[in-house]
């Protein structure tokens, strides 16, 4: 059967114009990146007391969902002590749910997060044996994909944000996790900043 040479122009030409949509999302998500680390580093440059740690994780935390197009995520911090997970910061349709709700350190998503201290991107929770789907059933709530990284400073974990259920048949890419990473090694950062602030105690 003889091919037609318009048609394979045609279809060729509209890979090559999806191909162009797609480049040029990504590089306008690396130019907005670069502007929110140059705006966080300016912001922490005037950072001299725990009371202004908040307001600068909220800042972090707000533009990593934006940029990521998420409509629900949330910021989550390690209590050593009782080994568990507290929701700091929270957006989306749980946010008066979730705030100072606290899971288990060592279960879920969540957990394999602060356990390996690395990463992870999950497409769809109801394939993923790490989900547990706790907070989804307690609070009638759909989990669909995770975008999730550590908040790691000094070497040591503090916590994690949870980006969640980004629009689209494949939801978040290896770059919205990549993103999502750097972002919070900056907070990270700003937390161990923060504990080597605080006076040792005999």
């Amino acid at each position: 059967m003889a091919m037609n040479p318009m048609a394979v122009m045609r279809r060729e030409n509209a890979r090559l114009q999806s191909e162009n949509e797609r480049l040029q999302e990504e590089l306008r998500n690396l130019r907005e990146f670069v502007q929110i680390l140059n705006d966080l580093t300016l912001a922490e440059k005037n950072f001299t007391s725990d009371a202004e740690l908040l307001p600068l994780l909220e800042q972090i935390f707000l533009k990593a969902m934006n940029l990521m197009n998420a409509p629900d995520g949330s910021l989550l911090l390690l209590d050593d002590e009782t080994n568990e997970l507290a929701f700091v910061l929270v957006k989306g349709s749980l946010a008066a749910n979730l705030k100072g709700y606290r899971i288990p350190a060592d279960e879920g998503v969540a957990g394999w997060v602060i356990k390996n201290a690395q990463p992870t991107l999950v497409r769809d929770v109801r394939r993923d044996a790490r989900f547990t789907g706790t907070i989804d059933d307690q609070f009638t709530f759909r989990t669909q994909s995770i975008a999730a990284a550590p908040l790691i400073g000094d070497r040591t974990v503090y916590g994690l944000i949870e980006a969640l259920n980004q629009p689209g048949d494949e939801p978040f890419s290896e770059s919205d996790l990549a993103l999502l990473g750097l972002l919070c090694r900056f907070a990270g950062e700003a937390l161990a900043d923060i504990e080597r602030m605080q006076p040792e105690t005999a």
